[in-house]
């Protein structure tokens, strides 16, 4: 099976830092008397910033990977899905809390619908499975908002709607949601459902967008009506760490998402606009993109852009939990970080 997305690990327990040796972390006594947190997935766009914001909260933090990260980097390793229940509740001796982000998402191959099953969901199955027998805490899963819904929604989403995945991925998410549900009868588990986060060394879809920003070229995009709700990176991580401490959030399924939906164009405009430079979006009529698009074989897309998927965050703030309001200037602020040399390496990687 392929590398995960986010599995193999930088972890914070590196010599050259000062933190625990790699013996350390298969020691029984250094974990007694600390608040443990097992984190798959910790070299991640997601996993790297949780892992910083438990360590400043006090926190150790256990990473997992699949394969030797390489430079004597120490790591946990993360068993494969057709190894026995016992080899995940070994990882699992004195550990408190388990977050568990790894994934195939953004795939770099075809993957088939079994390699997804195994990675997405048996692998998951099997760790709640371990972590119901060893944890004293929380599990908290991150999930998908593709567990719950394809690329576009009629309305603004919430927990209650059916669920109706449009592909491997989100329905592989969603079983892993009932196999977390069937091994956890304690109910002491988290599942996030995060729509597209947003911050920094952004991969997939957001990563394109930010590529495409980064043109010195006026866009098409003003009109395009299709809102999409969006998540600030940090309080994702705050949603997790929420979920770890907060009992409201036991056995329960959230959405997580900032409050303000934006267009396609909004958020090219605020990208372009923190990148000092002006949005330079104008108008088409429709039918000229629907001509397009049909030229181009890029109908479905197209359709995408002039359709929503917002959906609501209400259940999961009224644990406790703030969602952001700013998302606009987030985006403006993030989009400072892009220097001339990225734009330019932006620019590369989309010529060749």
């Amino acid at each position: 099976m392929q590398r995960q997305n986010g599995e193999t690990v930088q972890s914070k327990s590196c010599p050259m830092l000062g933190c625990p040796t790699d013996e350390e972390f298969g020691s029984i006594e250094s974990r007694k008397s600390q608040n443990v947190v097992l984190v798959t997935g910790a070299s991640g766009f997601i996993g790297t910033e949780l892992v910083k914001q438990l360590e400043a909260a006090g926190n150790r933090v256990i990473c997992t990977s699949r394969e030797p990260p390489g430079g004597g980097t120490p790591y946990v390793r993360l068993p494969s899905p057709d190894e026995p229940l016992s080899a995940f509740e070994s990882i699992l001796e004195n550990v408190h809390h388990v977050v568990h982000l790894a994934a195939i998402h953004h795939a770099k191959r075809a993957v088939s619908a079994e390699e997804y099953y195994a990675a997405n969901c048996l692998l998951t199955g099997k760790l709640a499975a371990a972590a119901h027998k060893k944890i004293t805490g929380k599990f908290v899963f991150t999930s998908s908002i593709r567990a719950q819904c394809g690329s576009v929604f009629d309305g603004v989403l919430r927990e209650g709607d059916p669920p109706q995945p449009t592909d491997d991925y989100g329905r592989t998410k969603l079983a892993a949601e009932a196999e977390i549900a069937a091994a956890m009868p304690r109910q002491n588990y988290t599942i996030l459902r995060p729509v597209l986060v947003y911050g920094p060394n952004a991969t997939g879809n957001l990563a394109k967008l930010m590529k495409l920003a980064a043109w010195p070229i006026p866009l098409p995009l003003k009109s395009l009506p299709g809102k999409r709700s969006l998540l600030d990176l940090g309080a994702l991580c705050v949603a997790i760490f929420h979920s770890l401490e907060e009992s409201k959030t036991d056995g329960e399924v959230f959405i997580v998402s900032d409050n303000v939906p934006l267009t396609i164009g909004e958020m090219v405009a605020a990208m372009r606009r923190g990148m000092g430079h002006p949005p330079r979006l104008f108008s088409v009529p429709e039918a000229f993109l629907n001509t397009a698009a049909k030229m181009s074989g890029q109908t479905d897309r197209k359709q995408r852009l002039y359709q929503n998927l917002v959906a609501s965050s209400a259940k999961l703030q009224s644990t406790g939990w703030k969602a952001i309001d700013d998302t606009t200037r987030r985006i403006e602020d993030l989009s400072t970080t892009i220097t001339s040399a990225h734009m330019t390496a932006f620019l590369l990687q989309n010529t060749r």
